[in-house]
């Protein structure tokens, strides 16, 4: 009986040992969430124990493997939430329209990361499938519906011309 309550004992500080040496306590915390101008998610985060912090974004943090086994489960699911969120952010932000004197229509269209605007119009943008599908889908929505517009008084006015041409030549 005695050997018995031995291999036990040894079995269960094998297990207990096991299970510390499985369980991690997290070593990093995400202390702050930060957006800045161009719309990029930054975690400030935090040595455990320690008054030292740094800045990256969450995608660079769950790309290391080894870095994102140091964080919480929490912070790992807030993480892969940003993450997420920066990944599927439009690539392309319509900032302005206008009308043009010949009654077409112009976009101020910024990329994603850049500092230059550019300016285009609605059927160029239609035409260019990466911008069009990395627009919000209201952006590209208003494009799609410009261009169509746009397209449709350009057939009323040739049909227009064609009429006055007929009865030019009756």
């Amino acid at each position: 009986m005695g050997t018995t309550i031995n291999t036990v004992k040894k079995s269960f500080s094998e297990l207990m040992k096991l299970v510390r040496e499985r369980s991690h306590e997290p070593v990093y915390r995400v202390v702050n969430i930060e957006q800045d101008e161009a719309k990029d998610y930054y975690a400030t985060i935090q040595v455990i124990g320690k008054n030292i912090t740094f800045k990256a974004k969450p995608e660079e943090i769950l790309a290391d493997d080894a870095m994102t086994d140091k964080f919480s489960p929490r912070d790992v699911r807030n993480l892969t939430y940003l993450g997420y969120l920066g990944i599927n952010a439009p690539k392309y932000k319509i900032l302005a329209k206008q009308m043009t004197q010949d009654n077409r229509v112009v976009f101020a269209i910024h990329k994603k990361g850049s500092k230059k605007v550019e300016v285009k119009t609605a059927d160029e943008l239609s035409t260019n499938e990466d911008i069009i599908t990395h627009l919000d889908q209201k952006d590209a929505h208003m494009v799609g519906y410009t261009a169509a517009s746009e397209q449709e008084q350009l057939l009323k006015a040739e049909k227009e011309n064609l009429r006055a041409e007929k009865r030019l030549q009756k």
